[in-house]
């Protein structure tokens, strides 16, 4: 029986079959997010996980079905690896950009440059360090293709499509990045450049009057992000049943949380310093560089 709840939070349930709690307030974002309720979805082992969820990833950025390896965000802070992990990235995100890279954004951007000419140069911008040589461009191209919502997913040229694309990107990293870094990590940052940062390169660019922290909370980048239940829950009597350990997918909606807040935490995590993403600082500031920059050039016009 087929059970739909239509208030906030909003669940769709299939007994043994689909369990998914949507949740776009705020406030319960926050609470659920640090009652222990709920987990990064690999706090379970994949083979665990809701057959939908193990579907569904396979064709994202955010899972390499192959090596079984899933993105970082994704890792409970228990999992052995995940403190290392981050302390890389951030090691190599300190290393920040340059003013000839905001100059030669700015100067594309003013140019009207295709997309593709956007992500091309912004994936060396922000992935090149990790690799130390430049990134191709058909890598750049396919990065683009991997799928970015459940709408998405359930088409089947799409699904297709993000399929190969995940597999050309992870095997590019795989073959070009050192032994000891998680190929997962990288590849999809280099998706998410292509599929986010470009589209907000344009955005800045249409919004030169406001502020960067303005322009991102009314436009974020991430629209979700996902969580397992790991405790029987009913979150403090919001939900009229109680949530499955290890099968109920709970989907935190962060972009419009940020939205509704203009809290710019819930663009870059669910509302709080813990585990924002490692490229926060990056991104704000090479934004609000690039934003200067094109008001320079215009006033200059």
């Amino acid at each position: 029986m087929l059970d739909i709840i239509s208030f906030n939070p909003f669940r769709v349930k299939i007994p043994f079959l689909l369990d998914i709690i949507i949740i776009s307030d705020s406030e319960q974002i926050k609470k659920i997010e640090t009652s222990g309720d709920v987990d990064r979805l690999h706090t379970y082992d994949t083979a665990s996980l809701p057959w939908w969820a193990r579907t569904y990833f396979r064709a994202t950025k955010f899972h390499d079905r192959e090596r079984d390896l899933w993105f970082c965000p994704f890792e409970s802070t228990s999992n052995p690896t995940y403190q290392q992990r981050r302390a890389y990235l951030e090691e190599k995100v300190a290393t920040s950009y340059s003013e000839a890279d905001v100059k030669r954004i700015a100067e594309l951007l003013n140019k009207n440059a295709e997309d593709e000419v956007l992500a091309y140069e912004m994936v060396q911008i922000v992935n090149q360090r990790f690799f130390g040589k430049e990134i191709p461009l058909p890598i750049t191209k396919a990065a683009k293709n991997t799928v970015q919502s459940l709408g998405e997913g359930i088409l089947p040229w799409k699904y297709i499509a993000g399929r190969k694309a995940q597999n050309q990107v992870m095997n590019y990293c795989a073959k070009n990045l050192p032994d000891n870094v998680h190929i997962l990590d990288i590849g999809h940052n280099i998706g998410e450049v292509v599929q986010t940062t470009t589209g907000a390169l344009k955005t800045l660019k249409n919004n030169l009057d406001k502020s960067v922290e303005e322009i991102f909370t009314s436009n974020p980048l991430t629209p979700e992000a996902p969580r397992i239940a790991v405790k029987k829950s009913n979150f403090d009597g919001l939900l009229s049943s109680p949530t499955v350990p290890g099968k109920t997918v709970v989907i935190f909606k962060i972009g419009k949380a940020a939205i509704e807040t203009k809290d710019i935490n819930f663009t870059f995590s669910t509302g709080s310093s813990e585990r924002v993403c490692v490229f926060k600082d990056f991104f704000l500031e090479f934004m609000k560089d690039l934003q200067q920059e094109l008001r320079q050039t215009k006033s200059q016009s």
